[in-house]
């Protein structure tokens, strides 16, 4: 297993689970380039590993994942549509290796996990969080649109809840996240990592890995995911060069606050 990443940690105390850790801190585990291309190899490696049963994705700081890096993002505005939509490209595919992985993965969320960031937590199977979590799709906030995040949020809530976090980018505490479904299993910081080792070894002895890699592509198979997912990343693209985020975007950098009551 390759472990020679500048943004991400690669641990096993078990050959069968293997952690991926988030490993950029001082950003907060913001999305770069680097994160995006380490995070898709990291997944895609641990699926062709056969012995792995179990991947976990989480973070070494108080921050899972601030989303993305609004640094990048600002460069990216300076760029044709065609480096747009191929940088989109490989957002798309971050969220599409832990989607099509044919391992167990868990995301175990403890801290604030915040628009794309909260997509990586979303696109996992199963979602532990601790009572120090925060969720959220915050993109509406700077002007930015939710597209990738959007395509498979509707597959673990319900459309309308969905909708709501989507369209006013409001940040909800883990037992609110809890109440609609939006994560599986809410404990306190002290004990989520015993609970996660127990539901992990728990279910390496009770599910057949066989059987759980053909109902993972079961479930994908009912959902027309990829045309949504071709939409998506065209729409992420473009909404990246618009007034409002440009706007939204520089507004944040520079720490000012943003009032959109005025807007056009």
């Amino acid at each position: 297993m390759n472990n020679t990443f500048k943004s991400i940690k690669i641990e096993s105390s078990n050959q069968k689970i293997y952690s991926i850790i988030l490993n950029r801190p001082a950003k907060k585990n913001a999305l770069n380039n680097t994160l995006i291309y380490e995070l898709t190899k990291a997944f895609n490696q641990l699926n062709d590993i056969s012995d792995c049963k179990v991947i976990i994705l989480s973070s070494n700081s108080d921050c899972f994942c601030s989303g993305a890096d609004l640094d990048d993002l600002k460069i990216m505005q300076e760029k044709d549509e065609e480096t747009n939509i191929s940088d989109s490209e490989k957002l798309m595919n971050l969220y599409k290796s832990i989607l099509y992985n044919t391992k167990l993965t868990i995301a175990k969320v403890d801290g604030p996990a915040i628009a794309g960031g909260c997509g990586l937590a979303t696109a996992c199977d199963i979602i532990f969080a601790s009572k120090n979590s925060k969720f959220g799709y915050s993109e509406v906030k700077i002007g930015f649109v939710p597209a990738l995040v959007s395509v498979f949020l509707s597959m673990r809530i319900k459309e309308t809840v969905a909708k709501e976090l989507l369209l006013t980018g409001k940040i909800i505490d883990g037992e609110h996240a809890k109440e609609i479904g939006l994560i599986n299993y809410l404990y306190e910081q002290k004990i989520i990592d015993k609970k996660v080792d127990s539901f992990c070894k728990y279910f390496i002895s009770q599910s057949s890995s066989e059987s759980v890699k053909e109902t993972k592509r079961l479930l994908l198979k009912y959902l027309d995911i990829e045309k949504k997912f071709e939409i998506a990343k065209q729409v992420n693209a473009k909404s990246r060069k618009n007034k409002d985020c440009i706007k939204g975007i520089n507004s944040f950098l520079k720490k000012e606050k943003i009032n959109w009551s005025n807007d056009a």
